[in-house]
């Protein structure tokens, strides 16, 4: 399994703000409604269709234009890794498995019997 940072890399492609402003102002594309009235969107990300299903389902802010998914974020001045409500939305950690043990090989000198 991935850990969280690759998971970042991979479906987090870069900050958006200024498309999603110009789209917004030529009326392409509707300002979302947040679901708190305090919360407010800080940040927007361009992010993978995945993510934004995710991040959909976990009522978080995302806007489609054609194939290009937006986030609206509300936290800023943290890393995406420590993001509160992107970590939610992508679920918990994958667990880290335990070393397996092989059986020792027999030596090349013995001969088994």
């Amino acid at each position: 399994m991935r850990s969280i940072r690759q998971y970042v890399r991979e479906n987090v492609f870069g900050r958006c703000g200024q498309a999603v402003s110009r789209l917004a102002a030529s009326e392409l594309i509707p300002r979302p409604e947040m679901p708190t009235s305090e919360a407010e969107v800080h940040e927007w990300w361009l992010v993978s269709p995945e993510l934004a299903a995710k991040l959909r389902a976990a009522r978080n802010p995302v806007l489609q234009f054609c194939e290009l998914h937006m986030w609206g974020r509300e936290a800023t001045g943290t890393a995406l890794e420590d993001d509160e409500d992107l970590l939610a939305a992508i679920g918990p950690a994958p667990a880290k498995r335990a070393p397996t043990r092989r059986p020792p090989r027999p030596s090349a000198g013995r001969r088994r019997r």
